[in-house]
């Protein structure tokens, strides 16, 4: 069963041994500034509200606080003209996730434990944590020019996906639950079209596969039900411990050289994203 450690500390336990972090006081500190845009629409209203409320925000502001960043970078839910989009601006430096988006997360959502077991929480919280750390993700590509190999778009779901298994088992099969919930319901309105199979976005159920796999791979422990389910396939499954280390070794990797390592750290991930457990 994997360590549960803060992002830097997570990323440090990574880094091949002799590689050093980078500690100075230089002008790789800029600040991470959050924006909680006025809603708009009057359904926009209670999102913004109980968003604000839960500190979302400065939740993965505390998330990624552990990476030294040598720009400025703005977390942002905006009303975007009643689009239900997310996205990472480079020009600017910016992450936005639309009050939109997280209303169709809510649409989504089973009012009560869905077949599977699926909580209406979950089904809402961890998608949203999702997105952000998705777009963060291709954030810090960007800030830091990460180098990628592949699509960037599997990448960013790998980074968000790595970060959430280090939460507390429960709560990490809880986000897991429901993103995968909402990778269905997507799953559910896609076809194999030759415009989709060209999209820089995998197609929603191989996103799920991908996802399902990190986490067998991370914790059998926690996890090891998906299997026993047929939720991930047997023929996949056997590969997942390998796709775990590999993306996990490749992570630490990439970021080594932009890590503030100090008091903390081990805590970061469970306290950044206590919003999702808060009442």
């Amino acid at each position: 069963m994997r360590c549960l450690l803060g992002l830097a500390a997570f990323l440090a336990a990574l880094t091949p041994a002799g590689a050093a972090t980078r500690r100075d006081a230089s002008p790789r500190d800029a600040p991470i500034r959050v924006a909680y845009d006025p809603p708009i629409l009057a359904t926009d209203v209670a999102i913004h509200r109980e968003l604000k409320r839960r500190r979302v925000l400065e939740g993965l502001r505390t998330a990624i606080g552990g990476v030294r960043l040598p720009h400025p970078l703005t977390l942002r839910l905006s009303a975007c003209g009643g689009a239900a989009d997310a996205w990472y601006e480079s020009r600017s430096r910016t992450v936005t996730v639309c009050y939109a988006y997280v209303l169709d997360v809510q649409a989504r959502a089973p009012a009560e434990p869905s077949h599977a077991g699926v909580s209406r929480r979950d089904a809402i919280v961890g998608p949203i944590a999702q997105v952000f750390l998705h777009e963060v993700g291709h954030a810090l590509f960007d800030i830091l020019d990460v180098p990628l190999l592949g699509r960037e778009e599997d990448a960013a779901d790998q980074f968000a996906a790595l970060v959430l298994l280090e939460l507390p088992p429960a709560q990490a099969r809880g986000a897991v639950e429901g993103i995968a919930h909402l990778l269905r319901s997507h799953a559910s309105e896609e076809s194999v079209e030759e415009v989709l199979l060209a999209d820089d976005h995998g197609l929603a159920l191989q996103r799920l596969y991908n996802l399902l796999c990190l986490a067998y791979g991370a914790d059998r422990r926690t996890f090891g039900d998906l299997v026993e389910s047929g939720a991930l396939p047997q023929t996949r499954a056997g590969q997942c411990a390998a796709e775990y280390h590999q993306a996990a070794y490749s992570l630490g990797r990439l970021f080594q050289h932009h890590l503030r390592v100090g008091g903390g750290e081990r805590t970061r991930i469970p306290r950044a994203f206590r919003w999702m457990v808060r009442p």
